[in-house]
């Protein structure tokens, strides 16, 4: 089964899906392509994406479809293929999709010392990059709303929702193939996962599973209470959740949940 991977900037979905490679995984990396393109241009990732973005809305999806076909093509000829890839779950829906969240300020952190983006993303502070990668977020959010009438950050698109602010690639790679073979077992059909540390503890109920509400990108404990302690205590990286409640918040965070909350 082929596995599509995509995520926030910065959520380190890159690194999970090389490891999945070592794994026996086949490689496909459109942000590769994307990036090649704009060095090749000689323009930042930045500009080439408001350029491309600039481009599609006089009509001119060059650069998108390119793209497009080359993930239809290789989903529908291949197997066992893991796709690092912004939109791949759309063109290969025969896939296990997953989608990759992480803090908005552990993301800028990453890419900001990512020296090997440095050809192409370079920033003067973290702060910068912060801001940058926001902006491009709504450059992207406008473009693939525009172009194929889809909203990438609407988590209900997605298998599993996982979250890497407090986790290793290695081991989100691995909890991957784990649910991945739930999934296949007919386990379940769209589940999300958060780091235990970054649920924010308030006054809840014990229950048999933890809820939480979101606003904003911030998860605050609804339920399950002793269910979270149990998580902390026993040092696991993830916990299953339930969204109980959804609104925006904060400006930062351009993913929707409210079409997953229970």
């Amino acid at each position: 089964m082929n596995i599509t991977i995509t995520g926030n900037l910065g959520s380190g979905k890159s690194s999970v899906a090389k490891i999945l490679k070592e794994r026996g995984y086949e490689y496909s990396s459109t942000g590769n392509i994307f990036r090649q393109l704009a060095m090749e241009k000689g323009l930042s990732v930045e500009e080439f994406n408001r350029q491309v973005n600039e481009a599609a809305s006089h009509g001119d999806h060059s650069v998108d479809k390119m793209i497009d076909d080359t993930t239809t093509k290789i989903s529908q000829e291949r197997d066992n293929v893991v796709f690092d890839s912004r939109l791949a779950w759309y063109f290969a829906p025969k896939s296990f999709k997953v989608f990759i969240i992480t803090d908005i300020d552990e993301a800028s952190r990453r890419v900001f010392y990512d020296s090997l983006r440095a050809n192409s993303e370079s920033y003067a502070t973290q702060d910068v990059c912060r801001k940058a990668l926001i902006n491009r977020q709504k450059l992207e959010t406008v473009r693939y709303k525009e172009i194929y009438d889809i909203d990438y950050y609407d988590m209900s698109n997605y298998n599993l929702v996982i979250e890497s602010t407090d986790a290793s690639p290695g081991e989100i790679a691995q909890e991957i193939l784990d649910k991945m073979t739930e999934y296949q077992n007919g386990n379940f059909d769209r589940m999300m996962e958060l780091n235990p540390s970054s649920v924010k503890v308030a006054a809840a109920a014990d229950s048999n599973s933890i809820e939480v509400s979101e606003k904003g990108g911030i998860f605050t404990l609804s339920a399950g209470k002793n269910k979270l302690e149990e998580a902390i205590a026993q040092g696991r990286k993830f916990v299953p959740v339930m969204i109980s409640g959804s609104e925006p918040g904060g400006g930062d965070s351009f993913m929707n949940f409210a079409n997953i909350v229970r």
